[in-house]
């Protein structure tokens, strides 16, 4: 089941496939998490909070690969706590 990872957030999926549920994710994201910016951002290219009021400019793979980062950082860390 997918499950949103924003801190939180209850939101989860209810579709038929996993396909269905990834598009129901990112709709999800935009409409509850998404926040409009006063900024040119280039096209293909995607803004992420990285700090308080921080922000970087970076492609969607980029994005894609750090979100990838914090969630096993957080696993490891929420692992470790445990221990």
């Amino acid at each position: 089941m997918l499950q949103c990872s924003r801190p939180g957030c209850g939101w989860q999926a209810f579709a038929p496939s996993a396909a269905a549920a990834q598009e129901q994710y990112l709709v999800h994201l935009v409409e509850a998490h998404a926040t409009d910016v006063d900024a040119e951002i280039p096209d293909g290219m995607v803004q992420v909070h990285v700090g308080d009021d921080e922000w970087m400019t970076v492609s969607f793979d980029e994005a894609t690969e750090l979100h990838e980062l914090k969630q096993s950082t957080d696993v490891s860390t929420r692992q470790r706590e445990r221990d």
